[in-house]
């Protein structure tokens, strides 16, 4: 897991000591005024909403700035090369990358994740990153709350009611640094978690990918036989189950069975016979029907095709 390497510790104590320059000043009130607009609820940085989201993720990138401005060290990101293709582009180099996303998860108090009608949950070394996290974010903010409420740069250090002086800059390295690492590890367990429930999640495909790979191979004279109708059962329930799953608004169905399959392909094979032995008039007759059975067996074979694609 990331955490500060003895690279890091000498980098950061070169770095942390002395008084805040005038570029450095300016990133700290760049970042107060960030820290002004997050739209709190009960204390907790709320994301939800689209104001929200936007102003968290401008405070975001001014903690990136900020820590930038003061050259100061961050956590090692070397564990993205481990990522999955989706991922890598999410994450694409060792920047820091502050995501509203995962923010939005170490916020969450629940660890479940639902996928393709499973529940899956977060490890507890994943929940105990999660609240390292929401400490390091929540002392980050109390130490701009003191910078707030200080005196102006060039006044008294203290208030004259006795009021606690601004932070001083080791005190900002070192919350900015403190954050980054508790961020890497959070980050580092939590999407690593993802990769697993999704590919977990993934066997769906790869499963009915594989039915649909043997009546590929089927030899013609074969298609009729028992096993390749087993085999295509075998398919059309995997079908029927990633379309319940995968419908977010709950209209999928896995109660279309292999014999609507069967029914729809007879349908379609008598209506083209009666077509040539009859004509158009014989066939006319059940064209309600040919609609329908031609759309259920277009459909299977789209499904099929993309079964092909994915795998």
């Amino acid at each position: 897991h990331p955490k500060m390497s003895a690279g890091m510790l000498r980098r950061f104590c070169t770095n942390a000591w002395g008084t805040l320059n005038a570029a450095e000043t300016a990133a700290v009130e760049r970042l107060c005024t960030s820290h002004r607009q997050l739209i709190l609820d009960d204390g907790i940085t709320d994301v939800r909403g689209e104001v929200g989201y936007g102003a968290c993720a401008t405070y975001l990138s001014d903690i990136d700035r900020t820590a930038r401005c003061m050259c100061l060290p961050s956590a090692s990101r070397a564990y993205r090369r481990s990522f999955s293709a989706n991922y890598r582009a999410l994450f694409p180099d060792n920047a820091r990358l502050y995501r509203v996303d995962v923010l939005e998860t170490s916020l969450d108090r629940h660890s479940e994740i639902w996928v393709n009608g499973d529940n899956f949950e977060l490890s507890p070394e994943a929940m105990g990153h999660a609240e390292a996290l929401q400490q390091a974010w929540m002392e980050l903010i109390r130490l701009l709350d003191r910078w707030q409420s200080g005196p102006p740069c060039g006044q008294l250090e203290v208030e004259e009611d006795g009021g606690p002086p601004r932070p001083s800059r080791v005190e900002l390295a070192s919350a900015l640094v403190a954050l980054d690492v508790a961020w890497a590890q959070f980050e580092c367990k939590y999407i690593g978690e993802l990769i697993a429930i999704e590919e977990k999640a993934r066997q769906l495909i790869v499963k009915a990918a594989s039915f649909e790979s043997q009546l590929r191979m089927t030899p013609d004279h074969l298609v009729r036989d028992g096993e390749y109708r087993d085999i295509e059962r075998q398919l059309v329930k995997c079908i029927a189950y990633v379309n319940s799953v995968a419908n977010f608004k709950c209209k999928g169905r896995d109660d279309l069975g292999h014999d609507i399959l069967v029914s729809a392909k007879r349908i379609v094979r008598e209506v083209e016979a009666d077509r040539v032995r009859f004509g158009e008039e014989k066939a006319e007759a059940r064209a309600a029907a040919y609609l329908l059975a031609t759309e259920v067996v277009a459909s299977f074979d789209a499904m099929r095709g993309y079964l092909r694609q994915a795998s």
